[in-house]
C-alpha cells in the first residue's frame, strides 16, 4: 500500500522545485486519511455513533478524493490548496467543537507550517491569520465568560499529539533543508568545475591555467623548479578540412587523454585554445622539461590518436626571476612557433 501511495511523479524529480511540496502533500493526505478511517471505525464499532461516523467517513472520502485527483491531474498548486484547506478545516472544526478548551487551541499551531510550505509566504500568511483570528475569538469568549477548569486527560492528549505532529513536521522540514543544501553544494561544485575546465577536453581552461601558474610563480622562489611547455598539433587544419570539425574535436579529446596519461602526477595539463595545450612542469628544470617534451613528442608520433597519425611541435621555457605567468608563457609560445617554422615535429627551448 505504502509503495503505491508514495509512487513517484516522473515530472517531479528530486531536483525539481516542487518535489518537496509534492512529498508533503502525499504525507499529509496519508495521515489525514488514516485519521478519518480510525475515527470512522471507532465511532461505528466502539460508540455506535452513526452521525459522527458519517461525518468522519465524509472526511475520509474527501481526503482520498484529493489524492486521486492529484494523481490524475498532477497539479501541485491545486493539491496544495486542497490539502491546506482540508487540514485548516479539520483543525478549526475541532477547536470550535471544543470551544477552545482542553488545550485544543494548540492544534492551530499546525496550520502555519503547512500553509507557508505549501502556499508560500503571501497565502500562508492569510490562511494563518484567518486560523489564529478564530482562535483569538474563542479565547476572547473564554475571557468574557471565564470558567474554572482542570488539566484533564483530554488536554494532556492534545498537548502530546500536537507536540508529536510538530516533531514530525520539523523532521520533514530539516530533511528538505539538508537536501537543498546538498543539491546546492553539488551545483556549486559543478559550476566551479565548469568555470575551471575546458568543456571539450575536460582539462583546465586558460583562466584556470593563468591562476594556477601565477600562484606557482609566487610560491616557488627556485627558478629551477618550474617550467612550462606549449604544444601544438601539426597541420591540424587538414584534419578539420578532410574529416570535419566533429572528428577534429574527437582528436583533441583523445590527445588530451594521452597528455594526462603521459605526464607526471604533479604536472598540470590545460587547453590553451584551439589545438594548443600547455603543460606546467612542477619541480622541473629546463633540462627535465625538455626530456619530458621529447618523450611526449616521440610517443605521439609513434602511435595513432583517434585513428590518426599526428605529430606535435613543442616550445619549452623555464621560469626566470623576472617572469610572471604571461611572460613565461610568451617565451614558451615564441619557442613553439620557431619549432613550427623550423619544420614541425620537434621541441625547442626558449632563450
Amino acid at each position: 500500500m505504502f509503495k503505491f501511495w508514495y509512487k513517484e511523479f516522473p515530472q517531479y524529480p528530486s531536483d525539481h522545485p516542487d518535489y518537496w511540496r509534492v512529498r508533503l502533500i502525499i504525507h499529509a493526505l496519508l495521515i489525514v486519511s488514516c485519521y478519518f478511517f480510525i475515527l470512522t471505525m471507532t465511532n461505528l464499532v466502539a460508540f455506535s455513533n452513526y452521525t459522527f461516523a458519517m461525518l468522519d467517513g465524509a472526511g475520509l472520502l474527501i481526503s482520498l478524493g484529493i489524492y486521486v485527483c492529484f494523481r490524475k491531474t498532477e497539479k501541485v498548486d491545486w493539491a496544495a490548496w486542497a490539502v491546506t484547506i482540508l487540514i485548516t478545516s479539520i483543525v478549526l472544526l475541532f477547536v470550535m467543537s471544543a470551544g477552545g478548551y482542553r488545550h485544543s487551541l494548540f492544534w492551530a499551531t499546525i496550520i502555519p507550517p503547512v500553509a507557508f510550505f505549501l502556499l508560500g509566504k503571501k497565502w500562508g500568511s492569510w490562511v494563518s491569520f484567518f486560523a489564529f483570528s478564530v482562535c483569538i475569538f474563542l479565547g476572547y469568549r473564554q475571557y468574557l465568560s471565564p470558567q474554572t477548569g482542570t488539566y484533564g486527560f483530554a488536554a494532556l492528549l492534545n498537548v502530546i499529539e500536537v507536540s508529536a505532529a510538530h516533531i514530525l513536521l520539523f523532521r520533514f522540514y530539516e530533511h528538505t533543508r539538508s537536501s537543498a543544501y546538498r543539491q546546492l553544494a553539488f551545483r556549486n561544485a559543478d559550476i566551479l568545475r565548469m568555470a575551471e575546465t575546458d568543456k571539450l577536453t575536460g582539462l583546465y581552461n586558460r583562466e584556470k591555467l593563468d591562476y594556477v601558474l601565477a600562484q606557482l610563480i609566487q610560491i616557488k622562489s627556485d627558478t629551477n623548479g618550474l617550467s612550462v611547455m606549449i604544444l601544438d598539433i601539426d597541420h591540424f587544419k587538414r584534419i578539420n578540412d578532410q574529416y570535419g570539425h566533429l572528428e577534429g574535436d574527437r582528436v583533441l579529446t583523445s590527445l588530451a587523454i594521452e597528455l594526462q596519461q603521459s605526464m607526471r602526477d604533479e604536472d598540470i595539463v590545460a587547453r590553451w585554445g584551439g589545438e594548443e595545450f600547455v603543460v606546467v612542469c612542477v619541480n622541473a628544470s629546463l633540462t627535465t622539461a625538455m626530456a619530458l617534451a621529447q618523450r611526449l613528442r616521440a610517443n605521439i608520433a609513434n602511435k595513432t590518436i583517434s585513428g590518426k597519425h599526428l605529430t606535435i611541435s613543442v616550445g619549452v621555457a623555464q621560469r626566470q626571476l623576472d617572469d610572471n605567468a604571461e611572460s613565461l608563457l610568451d617565451r614558451a609560445d615564441t619557442a613553439l612557433y620557431k619549432a613550427k617554422r623550423d619544420g614541425r615535429n620537434r621541441v625547442l627551448a626558449a632563450l
